[in-house]
């Protein structure tokens, strides 16, 4: 054999030798526990190809049955639930306006917010209960005092602040 063929033929087997060095170094690399992902979203779906959380920066707008609700207040960035019709069923961000941590958990629809607490880096926060038949309760310190409120099912309000008379 001659000593060019020879020479390649080395050349080759280290060029090869190397490539595979360094595809295992990566494959190994990618497997890390240490491994960091940096993604704007990902979504997780179920055994039928549903959508059932979605983490993102921003999150899409709201859902009920799969279809839009419409935009949301503000953009939002954390974790949305999603129910196995694809409505939004609650979900956990923070406020890319205002600053505001929220959390929420939905009707079934996707209509209703039934549970709700906001906090507001720079007014406090608030704890909402509601019925779908549009009863609740709040409980908030947004206007820098305690204050609880009831809505009854005709819409009146009931509110309990400190120095004021009682709800009846």
């Amino acid at each position: 054999m001659s000593r060019a063929l020879s020479s390649t033929a080395l050349a080759l087997s280290l060029v090869a030798l190397a490539a595979c060095g360094w595809t295992a170094w990566r494959q190994q690399r990618a497997q890390s526990p240490d491994q960091v992902l940096h993604a704007r979203g990902l979504i997780i779906t179920d055994a039928n190809g549903q959508a059932r959380l979605i983490l993102g920066a921003p999150v899409p707008d709201p859902t009920t049955g799969g279809k839009p609700l419409g935009p949301r207040g503000a953009p939002l960035s954390g974790l949305v639930l999603l129910g196995p019709d694809g409505s939004e069923r609650g979900g956990y961000g923070t406020s890319d306006v205002g600053g505001e941590a929220i959390l929420t958990l939905d009707d079934a629809t996707g209509a209703t917010e039934v549970f709700k607490v906001v906090a507001n880096p720079d007014r406090g926060a608030t704890l909402m209960v509601k019925h779908q038949n549009n009863t609740g309760a709040m409980l908030t310190s947004w206007q820098g005092a305690p204050e609880l409120m009831f809505v009854d099912d005709t819409g009146r309000s009931f509110y309990v602040r400190p120095g004021m008379p009682s709800a009846p």
